[in-house]
């Protein structure tokens, strides 16, 4: 009871993975289609100015707040409607 043939596909399947690796292209170095149809490269933020990285970073920062504060208005305002609905049902029908 060999198992040659199962053997021989894991190590083909194995070899073919490491071709494939070995054939990968950098994410920071293609070129990516812009929506005006020239395409750019892609800004690697490690590579900005200190100042420039803060300002990003404090964009990201106000973002998920708003974020976050719009998140909260619209799953308070459901739930209140939803406790509503069911103190109305509970205690006045």
């Amino acid at each position: 009871m060999g198992f040659g043939g199962s053997a021989a596909a894991m190590i083909q399947s194995l070899r073919n993975n490491a071709k494939q690796l070995a054939k990968r292209n950098n994410y920071f170095e293609k070129d990516v289609p812009s929506k005006y149809g020239t395409s750019t490269k892609i800004v690697d933020y490690k590579k900005m100015a200190p100042e420039q990285f803060e300002a990003f970073k404090l964009k990201l920062r106000q973002n998920e707040l708003r974020r976050q504060k719009h998140l909260a208005i619209v799953f308070g305002s459901i739930m209140s409607i939803i406790v509503g609905v069911l103190v109305y049902f509970l205690f006045f029908h």
